[in-house]
């Protein structure tokens, strides 16, 4: 798979409860790093600021559609919420798929890149 096809996400997000928040972080990750498809799931967090980023990345839209109907958001999701507010998000490959379905935060599809050395 070259990296131009990949899907990759950045989401923005408000924490409201860190140890809450650190502990449903690391439940996702764990899940996550079973899913077939899945290249990059990585959680940054600015204690001080209490904002944190998740950036991901997939395969296909396939993965992350099987992503979002899995224990990450079926499971974990409900209890992270309680903890953070995810602001709105980045979306970088063709992804259209995904921005005609529902949206669950603001996100900005940028579509595949129109310049770079990712897919070299």
């Amino acid at each position: 798979m070259s990296d131009s096809a990949q899907i990759r996400f950045v989401f923005h997000i408000e924490v409201t409860d860190l140890d809450v928040f650190r502990s449903c972080v690391d439940e996702c990750c764990a899940i996550s790093s079973t899913e077939p498809g899945t290249q990059l799931y990585d959680w940054y967090v600015d204690e001080a600021a209490m904002t944190a980023r998740l950036y991901e990345a997939y395969d296909s839209v396939d993965a992350v559609i099987a992503h979002a109907a899995g224990a990450v958001f079926t499971e974990v999701g409900p209890r992270l919420l309680t903890s953070c507010r995810f602001i709105s998000g980045d979306c970088f490959g063709d992804a259209r798929r995904l921005a005609e379905g529902p949206q669950l935060l603001p996100v900005t599809y940028f579509g595949t890149p129109i310049a770079g050395l990712s897919g070299s």
